[in-house]
């Protein structure tokens, strides 16, 4: 299967994740959040009008083709460390898990974070969600922290904070 990753560099372009992260997103959190949880933090993260900030304040978005067909995305951005880099997304349709591509997807982020500068990578990813922990950990990251974020309307993000050294 042909391989390609792309910069989506305008706000049309982002419907291709919006698209993905609808398919994506309740199967992945299905066990793990309330249906009331996965539908208000589609809003917070996927709303057309939050993705188009986040693209006009610096942050990258890339797309998996597989084929010529959208098969994953990554978000990152610098974070407020200086020399750091926040891996804010990264998901594949469940098609394409368990086949190597989220590992290329990763090691894609982290050769672009380097190529801008950054010397660390960092992410947050549920407690719960061990599948995706593990891929972390195979992919040269470590639990650094443990951190439970109230994202508002009684919600709450359980988190482990990972990092990784570029």
């Amino acid at each position: 299967m042909m391989a390609e990753i792309r910069k989506l560099e305008t706000p049309e372009s982002l419907q291709i994740i919006r698209d993905i992260a609808a398919d994506v997103w309740p199967k992945t959190f299905r066990n793990i959040l309330s249906p009331e949880q996965i539908v208000y933090m589609m809003k917070m993260m996927y709303a057309p009008e939050v993705m188009e900030r986040e693209l006009a304040d610096g942050f990258y978005f890339d797309a998996l083709f597989l084929d010529g067909e959208p098969a994953g995305y990554v978000s990152y951005s610098a974070y407020d460390e200086p020399g750091e880099a926040k891996l804010h997304k990264v998901y594949l349709l469940e098609k394409y898990q368990g086949q190597g591509y989220g590992s290329l997807l990763l090691r894609h982020v982290a050769d672009r974070c380097r190529e801008l500068g950054f010397r660390g990578l960092r992410l947050n990813v549920n407690k719960h969600n061990e599948r995706a922990r593990r891929a972390y950990l195979r992919n040269g990251y470590q639990e650094i922290e443990s951190v439970k974020i109230d994202i508002g309307d009684g919600f709450f993000m359980d988190d482990f904070v990972m990092r990784r050294e570029l």
